[in-house]
């Protein structure tokens, strides 16, 4: 683990009048420090070498299929010279890439598309021009959406961005809400309970009904809502595609212990005091507040659904070919398990949910997409 971060929280600890800070402060730090925080380190993190995988590194087909559904999403652009693709924590650049090629295919002008990825991250946005250099759009970075030009139509991706936004931690505590915080206990950091450090926290939990009994425990992702908010204000016209695991309220609060978890080399654990700043950190998305916190900032719900139906929806299997080769390693048969992967129940199918917004007049339909299926 790293000393410094280490030392530095344990200074802010001994600092705090209660010598304890909020778990929230404390995942901030561990993954976001400009210095020591997980995605700020220049290491891997995604792939076979990194920690864990997301949808866009099993082949290019999701990147393609993704494509595809920009691309129909475009029609709705046509009165305007120009648009932008923005996809906000595009990691290694991997997903920009597969949904550039895909729209370069379905002869996507360079003159009308602006491609921009939305990156705090100096190493990542490294990694991005290096694997970006050859594009074959004009590609625009910037640190907040609100750096980029407005007043184009947009269409703005994050895939598995949610997810690593540092959560307040609540639990019922003698028929008390209270908030988890973050103390020392011996040569280790530990859970303590603490006040709530913002009226928020209550009323998240009266506004989406969430029901704890003695001892459960939830996270709170208020910084999901303040992104909704900041996509809402940036956005005269567009779409919001927002892929990430999670539920509805009721599913998140099936899992009385939450659902906080660490990922180290493709292995999970609930311990997030094991390394500090080494190890990703993540949380379940509640989607019910992605659509209502949507909706309050003028984005209407279009779509929400699992990613193997949205998938499937948008002609994954337009993708499948048969074939006799009996090379489990050619190229038609890794594409087939690509499709299996990423549409399967069990996996990736069910575990990642979709949500497609939109800010603008009437109410697009899209191809394979029926009205009022957001709920």
């Amino acid at each position: 683990m790293s000393e410094e971060l280490v030392r530095m929280i344990s200074d802010e600890i001994a600092s705090s009048p209660c010598r304890a800070i909020p778990f929230y402060r404390y995942m901030e730090l561990c993954l976001y420090h400009p210095r020591w925080g997980y995605y700020r380190r220049e290491r891997t993190k995604i792939g076979r070498e990194g920690d864990y995988y997301t949808s866009s590194h099993v082949g290019d087909l999701f990147g393609r299929v993704m494509s595809d559904v920009i691309a129909d999403m475009r029609r709705f652009f046509l009165s305007s010279r120009r648009w932008l693709l923005v996809e906000v924590g595009a990691g290694d650049g991997r997903l920009m890439q597969q949904m550039m090629k895909g729209l370069k295919e379905k002869g996507v002008d360079r003159g009308e598309l602006i491609c921009c990825l939305v990156e705090t991250s100096p190493y990542h946005r490294s990694l991005q021009e290096k694997r970006l250099k050859e594009s074959p759009y004009p590609i625009r970075w910037a640190d907040r959406l609100s750096d980029l030009p407005g007043g184009l139509p947009a269409v703005v991706v994050s895939n598995e961005l949610l997810d690593a936004f540092p959560v307040h931690r609540i639990r019922m505590r003698e028929g008390s809400l209270r908030e988890i915080h973050v103390t020392r206990c011996g040569e280790r950091f530990c859970d303590t309970d603490g006040p709530l450090s913002t009226e928020a926290l209550q009323a998240y939990v009266q506004r989406f009904g969430l029901r704890m009994e003695e001892g459960q425990q939830a996270e709170v992702n208020l910084n999901a809502r303040a992104f909704l908010r900041e996509v809402g204000e940036w956005l005269d016209q567009g779409f919001v595609i927002t892929v990430d695991y999670g539920g509805d309220t009721e599913e998140l609060a099936a899992r009385p212990q939450g659902t906080l978890r660490c990922f180290s080399q493709h292995r999970v654990h609930g311990d997030p005091y094991r390394a500090p700043g080494e190890e990703d950190m993540t949380s379940d998305v509640n989607f019910e507040a992605l659509r209502i916190w949507g909706e309050e900032s003028g984005l209407k719900n279009l779509l929400y659904t699992t990613q193997g139906d949205f998938l499937v929806r948008s002609g994954i299997l337009n993708y499948l070919e048969e074939h006799q080769n009996p090379d489990p390693f050619s190229e038609v048969a890794r594409r087939n398990r690509a499709v299996r992967q990423l549409i399967l129940p069990g996996g990736m199918g069910d575990v990642f949910k979709v949500l497609i917004q939109w800010k603008g007049e009437g109410t697009p339909k899209l191809k394979g997409m029926h009205k009022n299926e957001a709920g």
